[in-house]
């Protein structure tokens, strides 16, 4: 086994740039020369001022999506200039049947599945970072910054690539005419980093979506195995000198106040206010300064529920705002710093308060560099367990990370991660760990090479307060090795994590005490017959062994899909695990005890777990789409201790309800059964999203969701109403409730709450 991986990685890494790309453009990186016009132009949408006609448009469009490599279906030009301030992009989107372009309402940075426009810039030309801008045929405006060497983990390709948490100050504008519709972007060059030479070469790609025909056409060609536009595949725009860059000084105060009733501790409810300050600064036309003081994160959207089960920590990601922009600074193979950590909640519900907090992110010379800093308020709290007083200690944390570029697109990278605090370790009265010190220190190396290999490893050392001293299971590694075309991927890759090795405090790394391997590889031709567009067929295999060479787990899988030619996909999977776990003693028969309970043993042993899943999607692109998944197999029940049966079902809807509202919908139901086929539970989810935009500035957010099994119920609301001053400020109007029954100690219960942030610009 080992000697065929060794010989299937050096044959892949030995094969000619071209392997497996089928019909993808292989064309070589396109050049555009623009001009400097000092020309009023004002944004909106029509493109109707002189400057414009004396332009000549990119039309050389090529699709990714459906037909890769074949011209745009419908005529598509591109317009650019620039001039002292600002660089400009106007798109002409001709349509031979315009009454059919999608153009739906939404936030800004929503999903609204319209016909759109984008623009990815690199401004350094360094192939590895830009920026990405889209707006939509009614204007709406998405934005994100792009990193493609940060080996963020997780999530679709777009979302490895590009950091849509980022809200840059830009304008867009777009109008629907009779042959089609127009946009402009004017993108002011204060509000993106530059280098520093009079004379600059940019990286340049352009997208057109078109969504009734499915339909993704790009500039630069993209092959369908990358996805999205990337850094390291753009093409060149030549011609911008001495521009003005400016500091780009913005301040943005805030106040909000809330009533909160709580169903178990009176003396928090009634009313409270709050205030605080977010700060940005351009020290550089490269470094851009963040600071906050005293933040207020009451608008931020709650957690979904998940079905998920697991010995281990489940994750759940960031969503506070001052911690998701510029992420992808601190992004590396391992998940060494998770924001999270900073102001976790305690055990009576409530976050811990966040003194202030401060990043310095950007680029000097060739290196990339992200600092963040941040101090958590010694705070009180009543432990719902026991009703006693605590406390929970003041902690700083501070994260530095560098990272220079190599070759041609690859580099190398350094990250510091502490968190301190007097005492080392503090747990609550029933024992369990609240916080405690913990330091991480890593260097990384992310290799690119061509068109379809990459490697991305990392090695770390952790000294922590649970476990003092220093020896070799405070050590961490990392490594993978990607190769992905048009027809093959393949992927393989192994971890370590010593066994006095703790991240629970800074990062997301909560397999401790493990070696562990694993492989993939995937054959995903594209056919376009007998109503099919493509097939995958995976396979992929992993083991896991605890640091004295003990079984720890395993799991084989293998999966067939298809996407057909409506866009639709089927998938079809079958899992071989085994797990090594406690042993479970199940309760005796007598009167007083329900034969459902187990108890946990010292020994240990192997649990086999086969299981299979079916999951049907319809197209996301129309105005309905549901999908439908069934797992059924047996299972480890981690959080009640025994080896059973589960049979899940769940059904989701994504309605988007005219111009204006969407509505997402699922639900889920797992029915567990005990080893003899006794049945033992029902677990049940339901989730409700409404998103309705009112106006591109006024919306609205309601997130219903419930869970129960026989414990008990949860039910709980997040809304919000949001008038959008710009992409920074705005004002807040929210009502949470969150209710178990029977009552958890623990429960939020009713918060109103009102918020406003002002922009000032400077």
């Amino acid at each position: 086994m080992k000697l065929s991986v060794a010989i299937l990685l050096i044959w892949l890494a030995l094969a000619p740039e071209g392997y497996g790309q089928g019909a993808a453009p292989g064309e070589p990186a396109r050049t555009v020369h623009i001009q400097k016009i000092a020309a009023k132009i004002k944004v909106d949408g029509k493109l109707d001022e002189p400057v414009w006609s004396t332009l000549a448009p990119l039309t050389d469009f090529t699709q990714t999506e459906p037909d890769l490599g074949a011209p745009v279906s419908e005529r598509t030009e591109t317009l650019i200039f620039y001039d002292d301030d600002n660089i400009y992009f106007g798109f002409r989107c001709y349509d031979r049947e315009p009454q059919k372009i999608l153009h739906r309402l939404g936030a800004h940075d929503a999903l609204t599945r319209s016909d759109s426009v984008d623009v990815f810039i690199d401004t350094f030309h360094d192939r590895r970072t830009g920026y990405y801008y889209s707006v939509n045929a009614h204007g709406v405006q998405f934005d994100a910054v792009s990193n493609e060497t940060s080996s963020n983990s997780g999530g679709d390709t777009f979302t490895r690539v590009h950091d849509e948490t980022w809200d840059g100050i830009w304008y867009s504008a777009a109008v629907l005419h009779d042959w089609g519709w127009s946009a402009e972007i004017a993108i002011p060059f204060k509000s993106i980093r530059l280098p520093r030479e009079s004379t600059q070469v940019w990286g340049l790609n352009l997208n057109r979506s078109i969504v009734r025909k499915n339909e993704i056409a790009h500039w630069q060609a993209v092959t369908r195995f990358d996805g999205t536009m990337r850094p390291s595949k753009a093409g060149t725009m030549t011609g911008i000198e001495h521009v003005h860059v400016g500091r780009d000084l913005e301040l943005i105060p805030y106040f909000s106040t809330k009533y909160r009733s709580s169903p178990w501790l009176p003396k928090f409810d009634g009313p409270s206010a709050n205030g605080g300050l977010d700060a940005r600064y351009g020290i550089t036309q490269n470094l851009t300064a963040s600071l906050t003081v005293n933040p207020d994160f009451g608008d931020t959207e709650a957690d979904e529920f998940t079905p998920q089960i697991s010995r281990f920590e489940i994750f759940f990601p960031e969503k506070r705002k001052f911690f998701t922009e510029g992420a992808n600074y601190f992004a590396t193979p391992m998940n060494l710093f998770f924001s999270r950590r900073i102001g976790a909640r305690l055990p009576n519900g409530e976050p811990q308060s966040i003194f202030q907090g401060a990043k310095l992110t950007g680029k000097s010379g060739p290196w990339t560099i992200g600092a963040l800093e941040a101090v958590t308020q010694r705070t009180s709290f009543t432990d719902p367990e026991t009703g006693q007083n605590a406390l929970s200690p003041a902690a700083v944390f501070g994260v530095l990370r560098v990272e220079r570029g190599i070759l041609a697109k690859s580099s190398v990278g350094f990250i510091s991660v502490n968190r301190w605090q007097t005492p080392l370790v503090v747990a609550d009265f029933s024992g369990n760990l609240l916080s405690a010190a913990e330091t991480a220190q890593a260097v990384d190396l992310n290799i690119l090479h061509g068109e379809h290999l990459s490697w991305a490893s990392q090695l770390m050392v952790n000294t922590n307060a649970l476990y003092p001293g220093m020896n070799a299971q405070h050590l961490g590694w990392k490594s993978e090795f990607t190769y992905d075309s048009e027809k093959f991927a393949y992927v393989a890759g192994g971890k370590f994590l010593g066994r006095e090795v703790d991240l629970s405090q800074i990062g997301f790394e909560p397999e401790v005490d493990r070696w562990s391997g694993f492989m993939a590889i995937e054959y995903k031709p594209f056919i376009n017959r007998w109503g099919i567009r493509q097939l995958f067929a995976t396979l992929n295999y992993d083991e896991s062994n605890g640091t004295r060479g003990e079984f720890q787990d395993a799991g084989a899988d293998a999966e067939l899909s298809a996407q057909f030619k409506n866009f639709w996909s089927a998938h079809a999977r079958y899992s071989y695990d085994r797990t090594r776990f406690f042993d479970f003693v199940f309760c005796d028969s007598t009167p007083s005890c329900d034969a459902r309970l187990t108890t946990r043993q010292n020994t240990t042993r192997v649990y086999l777990t086969p299981r299979y899943s079916f999951i049907l999607n319809s197209n996301t692109n129309r105005a309905l789409s549901f999908h439908v998944r069934f797992v059924g197999g047996k299972q480890v029940q981690y959080d009640w201790d025994y080896y059973g049966y589960r049979k899940q079902i769940e059904l989701g809807l994504n309605a988007r309800l005219g111009d204006h509202l969407r509505w997402e919908l699922s639900g889920t139901q797992i029915r567990e059964s005990l080893g003899n086929n006794t049945h033992y539970q029902n677990r049940n989810f339901l989730l409700s999203r409404w998103l309705y935009q009112f106006t591109p500035k006024l919306r609205a957010r309601v997130l219903l969701q419930y869970e129960d099994d026989h414990l008990g119920s949860n039910l709980s609301v997040n809304s919000l109403l949001a008038y959008d001053f710009t992409a920074r400020s705005a004002f807040f109007l929210g009502y949470n409730h969150q209710k178990h029954s029977p009552l958890d100690p623990a429960d939020l219960g009713n918060v109103v709450f009102v918020k406003l942030s002002y922009l000032f610009a400077f």
